[in-house]
């Protein structure tokens, strides 16, 4: 058996996922991203150790640390990253909305790409910021960037920042070299920063490549903020630890001073001792995971194939993007959950224009995968 064919009793009253729904219970939670799997022995052995000290007292980033986190920038994407560039914080989220406030003025105009994780187009308009919006195209579910689009948004709104997720959440793209040097020759036209969210990063499916943005060339390194985390990979999202990569001196500086005027910097002890661990010792783990997801990603493929369901095509992250509006309903996550007792993410999380998508979280054993299908497939409304 495989180890993520394991089934985790996550049945606690802090778990966010797998919450209680009242009536319902034999709830399948296939929303929220964070994955059904246990983090590598070394990391939890890590864990334990500090622990057992019995001391939780305030922490920083070593050279150890740093060690393990170039490390594995190099191994994974072939990305050299100095030490002296990172900026530990509690969370990819807060490393955007500080770059925001720090890198824009207010009613400066930020550029995102819907459909997109919606925490971050609120982290533009809760700073003060117009959020300005270039939706993604579906073709053959497949998902593009409309770049005459994005110049004549850029243009008519004076755009100052570009924020990109690469994997993107939800439609699945693993952006292309070729993608990736357009929309950096852009904003380099357009004397913009570029904030990117690459917290998916490790999730990366056969005949892809993560390239980060900042790796490119100087000048694009020069510009670009990189959002990067082990939560997402190791599945430790509730310890709470991101670096933000800031080549640019003074761009660092001052997303630093804006972290150190909240007062919420740095990292907790079990984050630092988490993420160091799993960049140390996590690779062979995180292979066997992109291969075990791959089959579970398969599966929902070749069983939902000639459905009412269409199932975006994905490149990266474990999460897939449905479109269910051959279904004809007002909301094709209330019904699975009234229906097939299954917890989707809805699509206007992601964009107003969403309403006829779902969400699913794939990250969990087969079988679950397995049950949630059957459950799907027994309904004739999506026949």
């Amino acid at each position: 058996m495989s180890r993520f064919d394991e089934i985790i009793d996550r049945n606690t009253p802090e778990d966010l996922k797998h919450a209680k729904i009242e009536g319902i219970d034999d709830l399948l939670p296939m929303w929220v991203a964070d994955m059904d799997f246990k983090c590598p022995d070394e990391v939890i052995k890590a864990l334990v150790e500090q622990a057992e000290r019995g001391v939780f007292g305030y922490s920083e980033a070593d050279e150890s640390y740093y060690k393990a986190l170039t490390g594995w920038y190099k191994r994974r994407y072939r990305w050299e990253v100095e030490s002296d560039t990172v900026i530990t914080l509690p969370g990819v989220v807060l490393g955007i909305s500080y770059a925001i406030r720090a890198l824009t003025k207010e009613n400066d105009s930020v550029l995102i790409f819907e459909p997109l994780y919606g925490p971050i187009g609120r982290a533009v308009k809760c700073s003060g910021r117009n959020l300005v919006i270039s939706d993604l195209v579906l073709k053959d579910r497949h998902y593009e960037i409309d770049f005459d689009d994005v110049e004549n948004k850029i243009r008519e709104n004076d755009v100052k920042m570009l924020i990109i997720c690469n994997p993107h959440n939800p439609a699945g793209r693993v952006w292309t070299r070729e993608e990736l040097l357009k929309i950096g020759d852009i904003c380099l036209k357009n004397n913009m920063v570029i904030v990117s969210d690459e917290i998916h990063a490790d999730f990366v499916y056969s005949g892809h490549k993560h390239i980060p943005i900042a790796s490119l060339s100087e000048d694009l390194k020069k510009i670009t903020v990189t959002c990067t985390s082990a939560t997402k990979s190791f599945n430790i999202a509730g310890i709470q630890a991101a670096n933000i990569v800031i080549a640019n001196k003074a761009m660092r500086d001052a997303v630093d001073r804006t972290a150190f005027s909240t007062g919420a910097f740095g990292l907790n002890i079990m984050g630092l001792v988490a993420t160091r661990a799993a960049y140390n010792y996590g690779d062979k783990w995180m292979d066997e995971l992109v291969t075990y997801l791959e089959g579970n990603i398969e599966l929902v493929k070749s069983r939902l194939e000639g459905t009412k369901l269409k199932v975006t095509d994905i490149e990266g992250t474990y999460l897939m993007w449905i479109d269910a509006s051959e279904m004809g309903m007002d909301d094709p996550s209330k019904f699975f959950l009234e229906n097939a007792h299954i917890k989707f993410s809805e699509g206007t999380f992601f964009s107003k224009k969403a309403d006829q998508f779902i969400r699913m979280n794939i990250a969990c054993p087969r079988s679950v995968v397995s049950e949630a299908l059957d459950r799907m497939l027994k309904l004739p409304e999506i026949r």
